[in-house]
């Protein structure tokens, strides 16, 4: 019986996570204005990188197997953090909008009111 290594090495191929990290990326750029934001557009820019080394480990064949799972694991706990924080800033965003928007919009309901009594 043959045993190639090489390919059981590569049956569980660690994931890298790229899409999700491209993803967080886009949407953080676009909420780029926030606090969290910002922070999320950074983590996504780490996930990314971390994405990248996952291919790039796995090049080197059986010796990278290890780094390469440890990247991944790394790209997944960033990608985690910079959805949950552009979550967070979405619905802060929509919160705000909910409250105040329609608050200012009440109040300028009013003003034009009062100008036509």
């Amino acid at each position: 019986m043959e045993f190639h290594y090489e390919q059981a090495a590569f049956s569980n191929k660690p994931n890298d996570y790229k899409t999700w990290s491209i993803i967080n990326l886009v949407v953080s750029i676009v909420l780029c204005c926030s606090c969290c934001g910002i922070i999320s557009l950074v983590l996504s820019i780490i996930a990314l990188t971390k994405s990248n080394n996952v291919s790039k480990y796995l090049m080197m064949g059986e010796n990278g197997i290890l780094p390469a799972q440890q990247a991944s694991k790394d790209a997944k706990t960033y990608n985690i953090v910079a959805t949950a924080l552009l979550v967070v800033d979405s619905l802060g965003t929509i919160m705000y909008y909910i409250f105040f928007g329609f608050a200012q919009f009440s109040q300028a309901f009013q003003q034009a009111m009062s100008h036509n009594m």
